[in-house]
C-alpha cells in the first residue's frame, strides 16, 4: 500500500488539479482572450487570481472532506455519490453543444476579473470534495497533519496555474483548434469521465 509523504500530496495536489483546469469552461475560455487582447501579462495575472482563490477554495474543501471522513458511515454514501458525479459529468461533456462562445469583458484589471471569475466558480467546491475524498480513501493522499494539507492545497493551487499557461502562451492557436474540434475534445473527456465512473463502480461494488 502506497504511504502519504509530503511531497506525494503536492504532486497528486498538482496532477489532479493540472487535468482539472483543461476541460474548457469559463476560466480557460476567458484567460484565452485575455491573452489575445492585453497580452501574456495580463493573462499570467488572471491566472495568479485564479491560483489564490482555488488555494482557498481547495483548503476549505479539505477541511470539509475531513469531517466527511471522521463519521466512517458516509463513506459508502460519498463512494455512491463520487460514481453518479463522474458518470453525470461524463454525459455533459458528451452532449455538450459545439461552439466557442465569446466572453465578455469590461476594461477591469485581468488580477480583479480572474478573481471575480473565480470565486463564482463554486463548483470547486464539490469537485474537491469529491476527489480528495477518493484520493484519501484509497490511500494516496495524507489529511492527518495540517502540513500536509498545506502542502496538498499548494500543489492544487500550482496546478491550477500549469493547466491555465497553454492557454496563456497558445492562446492563437488553441481559439482556433477549439473552433473546430471542442465537440471532439468534449466527447473525449466525457468518455473518460465515463470510464472513471465505471472504475468507480467496480471498486464500490465488486
Amino acid at each position: 500500500m502506497i504511504m502519504p509523504t509530503p511531497y506525494l500530496n503536492f504532486v497528486i495536489g498538482l496532477l489532479v488539479s493540472f487535468l482539472g483546469t483543461l476541460p474548457l469552461g469559463v476560466l480557460n475560455i476567458t484567460i484565452m482572450d485575455v491573452s489575445i487582447k492585453k497580452g501574456i501579462n495580463a493573462a499570467l495575472r488572471f491566472a495568479m487570481a485564479c491560483a489564490l482563490v482555488e488555494f482557498v477554495y481547495s483548503y476549505i474543501s479539505v477541511q470539509l472532506t475531513r469531517s466527511i471522513i471522521d463519521f466512517p458511515a458516509l463513506r459508502p454514501i460519498t463512494e455512491v455519490f463520487a460514481t453518479i458525479t463522474l458518470l453525470g459529468m461524463g454525459v455533459y461533456y458528451i452532449r455538450k453543444q459545439s461552439g466557442l462562445s465569446e466572453s465578455k469583458q469590461k476594461s477591469v484589471s485581468s488580477f480583479y476579473l480572474g478573481t471575480l471569475l473565480s470565486i463564482l466558480n463554486v463548483v470547486a467546491f464539490p469537485f474537491w470534495i469529491l476527489y480528495t475524498t477518493l484520493l484519501q480513501g484509497k490511500g494516496l493522499i495524507g489529511l492527518s497533519e495540517q502540513g500536509l494539507i498545506m502542502i496538498y492545497v499548494l500543489g492544487i493551487s500550482l496546478g491550477t496555474i500549469a493547466g491555465l499557461l497553454p492557454f496563456v502562451y497558445g492562446s492563437h492557436f488553441l481559439t482556433r483548434l477549439v473552433n473546430v474540434h471542442q465537440h471532439r475534445m468534449d466527447r473525449l473527456i466525457g468518455s473518460l469521465f465515463i470510464f472513471l465512473s465505471l472504475c468507480q463502480f467496480i471498486s464500490v461494488w465488486v
